[in-house]
């Protein structure tokens, strides 16, 4: 009798540990989540085994032998601005980040399991940033400065490191998008356009539950304003208390009621 006792203890506990976990399927992610990640960052680089390498003061770049001049700039470009972007989410690597430049958008997408389609100039990936050779993209030599300045999207990949970082991967993607966007306009001025969808057509469950289902240009947008909203009127130390709420395994919900001391439908943005 004890003996069935101790069984049905053991499997009472055991079941109601299953329910708690499902209810915080956060945590279980923050917990495993940098070891997927890891082994996944492994696969992508085993794609670079004979690229060409450069180190920086904080980055580790990877590219094709045709690529050095570019190499050598998206590297200058991202210790240019890289204690700009550590010092605004307080959050500095442990070790050089690593950056692969593709000279070709087949390989772009293959290597990172992309469906084909409009191939991005960037995108991070599994804690590497990646990037589309500028050569294929810019075709005026004499102004590449200028325009990877504006147009380039190595600080906006950067962002999305530390985000992912910070979160262990437990984010939303209007968030790491937002935070994206705004880190471009805090640290070099460029802003996502704005587009004449009236913004009221966009909610926070569109953003939350369908990203990718909205036109993306909007989903930007709107992702952008909502993130800027929160730093203007409370400080964008609370977005980063946020990020760290949720690294710690809560939800967006519980994490922005905690950091922000609000509910999150209550922005102006979603009014």
């Amino acid at each position: 009798m004890r003996i069935k006792t101790h069984r049905l203890v053991i499997t009472a506990l055991a079941i109601l540990f299953i329910i708690m976990l499902i209810n915080r399927f956060e945590i279980l992610q923050v917990s495993f989540y940098p070891v997927v990640k890891n082994i996944e960052k492994l696969r992508v680089l085993k794609y670079t085994d004979n690229f060409e390498t450069l180190e920086t003061e904080h980055f580790i770049i990877r590219y094709e032998k045709e690529d050095e001049y570019y190499a050598e700039f998206i590297g200058d470009t991202l210790d240019k601005y890289y204690y700009s972007i550590c010092n605004m989410y307080n959050y500095y690597p442990s070790d050089k980040s690593t950056v692969i430049i593709y000279n070709n958008e087949e390989d772009f997408l293959k290597n990172l399991r992309f469906d084909k389609g409009n191939t991005p100039l960037g995108a991070y990936y599994s804690g590497t940033i990646n990037i589309l050779s500028p050569r294929i993209w810019i075709s005026d030599k004499e102004k590449l400065n200028e325009i990877y300045e504006v147009s380039g999207t190595a600080i906006h990949e950067f962002a999305h490191l530390l985000v992912d970082d910070i979160t262990k991967g437990n984010y939303p993607m209007w968030l790491t998008e937002g935070l994206a966007l705004y880190t471009e306009y805090e640290i070099k001025g460029f802003e996502w356009p704005s587009y004449s969808l009236d913004n009221n057509e966009i909610t926070f469950e569109d953003l939350e539950k369908r990203f990718n289902d909205i036109d993306q240009n909007v989903a930007y947008r709107k992702s952008f304003e909502v993130v800027k909203e929160i730093s203007d009127n409370l400080g964008f130390e609370k977005l980063r208390n946020m990020l760290t709420i949720l690294g710690e395994g809560n939800n967006i919900d519980r994490s922005a009621k905690v950091a922000l001391k609000t509910n999150i439908f209550e922005l102006k943005s979603f009014d």
